[in-house]
């Protein structure tokens, strides 16, 4: 980014606006002292003590547009970036248009900084609308855009990937179920006879009852038989006793 948060506004005339407000010149001195000394600081990198004299200034002039949009830019240097866009919200709100440019193209930065980079962008779009000759603006925001082309480039990768992933690990486990069907199938067929019923339990023994029954069986069909052929023997027997009752006596020829 070009153009950092350097820039900060010096209460040179300060005394003399504040008689015009109705402020008494010894408190305007005062404000305006501190605002110095919130520069000074600044300049030294002392962004902590820096915070602390813009804050004493605005105590004693409340809402003062200069003191709001310093006290931004040494928020950012020390990456409280909420907090200064809250005090260059502020700014924009009640300082002249310069001011406001300079408070939106900060805002920008510390949006940029935070990886806000539509926002960033939409920031140095106001500062242009004010200021359309800002190079630093037009170079930033194309700065941010080029961040944002980034950013949806590399979420469109990420959704491909994760999509490639989940369709890979959706096949090894479809594969995977496949090998543990054929291997649960392989199983059953080492262990159970062919064609075995589904319904049964693999390597089936039959219980003690279902034993039991077939004896019972087994031994009522083997006495059906003997059944049979007994009556069987005793119709043959009493067809052959009527045989021979009906033989005719024997005749001479």
């Amino acid at each position: 980014m070009k153009r950092g948060n350097g820039f900060l506004l010096d209460f040179a005339v300060a005394a003399a606006v504040f008689v015009l407000a109705g402020v008494s010149p010894a408190r305007a001195d005062s404000v305006a002292s501190k605002n110095k000394d919130g520069n000074r600081l600044f300049g030294q990198g002392k962004y902590q003590e820096a915070e602390k004299a813009y804050l004493d200034a605005e105590v004693q002039s409340p809402g003062r547009a200069e003191l709001l949009y310093n006290l931004g830019n040494t928020l950012i240097k020390q990456k409280k970036y909420e907090q200064a866009l809250q005090s260059l919200r502020q700014a924009v709100s009640k300082g002249d248009e310069g001011l406001q440019e300079s408070s939106w193209f900060n805002a920008g930065n510390a949006l940029f900084e935070m990886g806000n980079f539509r926002n960033s962008a939409q920031a140095y779009i106001q500062a242009l609308r004010i200021n359309p000759a800002d190079k630093d603006a037009k170079y930033n925001l194309e700065m941010a855009l080029q961040k944002m082309k980034q950013q949806k480039q590399m979420g469109a990768g990420k959704d491909q990937k994760d999509n490639s992933q989940q369709s890979q690990e959706s096949k090894e486990n479809q594969q995977s179920a496949n090998n543990e069907s054929q291997q649960q199938d392989k199983q059953k067929q080492q262990s159970s006879p062919q064609q075995q019923d589904r319904n049964k339990p693999a390597n089936p023994q039959a219980t003690q009852a279902e034993q039991r029954d077939e004896s019972l069986s087994k031994e009522r069909a083997l006495q059906i038989l003997d059944a049979l052929k007994n009556q069987e023997v005793a119709e043959q027997r009493k067809l052959l006793e009527r045989k021979a009752r009906r033989k005719p006596n024997a005749r001479d020829w």
